[in-house]
């Protein structure tokens, strides 16, 4: 037993003597540790959205968010963490910009959220852009059919109701159209007795226009072939 206490107390002396020598050797060694890790850096590419702010009757031809390549840099710490992607959402203030096409560069000051110890560098530091001035046109629905009637029969009438929409969108969009076609209504077989349809609007994916109304009614009136019209 005193063979055992002696080691004992010659193991526990090796950890105490000079003990506040030992801690202040760690507590150095722990501060060089952290001022290393400090002076590195993570960097990684991300894909981030930009989102415009316009004056009101203004809109941006196009998305209403962009995509964005950038580079992020942050300090390599045991408390660093990546960004959240609301941190990462970019904002664009477009509301003095002249209307037309327009090309507005950016930077990290585009990403308020971001903290400021982490840093962005875009590999096309702008973004050509086009505004324009909303506005309302009236224009015409045409009902688009598909398919082919039965046999012995064939189409006296269409008619859609109502046969006229509003379009709100860019002005320079709506000078070009004046009418809208539905989605294709099928009429396969069909003659025996007059046929009614909801049909919606063909607006092209992404397109700027709203409708005053998402559907039209489209009535078809069919006859026998040879057979006189009442």
């Amino acid at each position: 037993m005193n063979a055992t206490t002696s080691l004992l107390q010659r193991i526990a002396r090796i950890f105490t003597q000079n003990l506040g020598l030992k801690i202040l050797s760690l507590g150095f060694a722990l501060a060089l540790f952290l001022i290393v890790r400090n002076q590195q850096v993570r960097e990684f590419n991300r894909i981030v959205r930009v989102r415009f702010q316009t004056e009101q009757g203004v809109i941006v031809m196009g998305p209403a968010e962009r995509i964005v390549n950038v580079t992020l840099r942050m300090p390599d710490t045991l408390f660093s963490r990546v960004p959240s992607d609301e941190e990462l959402t970019g904002e664009v203030d477009l509301r003095k910009e002249r209307m037309g096409k327009i090309r507005v560069g950016l930077s990290s000051e585009n990403f308020p959220n971001l903290d400021k110890r982490y840093s962005l560098t875009m590999q096309e530091p702008w973004l050509d852009v086009e505004l324009d001035r909303i506005e309302t046109k009236k224009v015409t629905v045409k009902a688009v059919l598909q398919g082919a009637p039965k046999a012995g029969f064939e189409i006296s009438r269409v008619t859609v109701n109502p046969s006229e929409v509003e379009l709100t969108g860019a002005r320079t969009a709506l000078t070009q159209i004046d009418s809208i076609s539905t989605i294709p209504v099928d009429i396969s077989n069909l003659g025996s007795k007059d046929y009614t349809a909801q049909a919606g609007l063909a607006l092209d994916l992404g397109s700027s226009f709203k409708p005053s109304f998402d559907k039209v009614t489209v009535k078809v009136n069919f006859i026998e072939i040879n057979s006189p019209i009442k």
